[in-house]
């Protein structure tokens, strides 16, 4: 497995090492964002067959939408009550946008 991960990034640095040489061109650079985006797409789909095959997820699919939006709601909430408590705490300028009306 280690083996493995370590051939992985020695070919993320030949390529990028070939890229920055200017050895491969752009429109070769074109043509594999497309190939990159057509596998990407069929991982995803098969991906998607997988969990669809699967018995259990299938039947546990409506709790695991509820904890999906749950979790979603939660973090959304939270995210804005941080940013509205750091803003009030480290934002004193009321010329910033959204600050308080004189």
């Amino acid at each position: 497995m280690a083996l493995r991960v370590l051939l992985y990034f020695g070919l993320l640095a030949v390529g990028w090492l070939l890229s920055s040489k200017g050895v491969i061109s752009e429109k070769l650079t074109g043509g594999i964002s497309h190939i990159q985006t057509a596998i990407l797409f069929g991982l995803i789909f098969i991906m998607g067959v997988k969990v669809g095959m699967d018995e259990q997820v299938v039947s546990s699919i409506g709790q695991i939408g509820v904890m999906a939006a749950v979790f979603a709601v939660v973090t959304a909430g939270f995210s804005i009550l941080f940013v509205y408590i750091a803003r009030r705490k480290f934002f004193t300028d009321k010329r910033i946008a959204g600050g308080e009306n004189d």
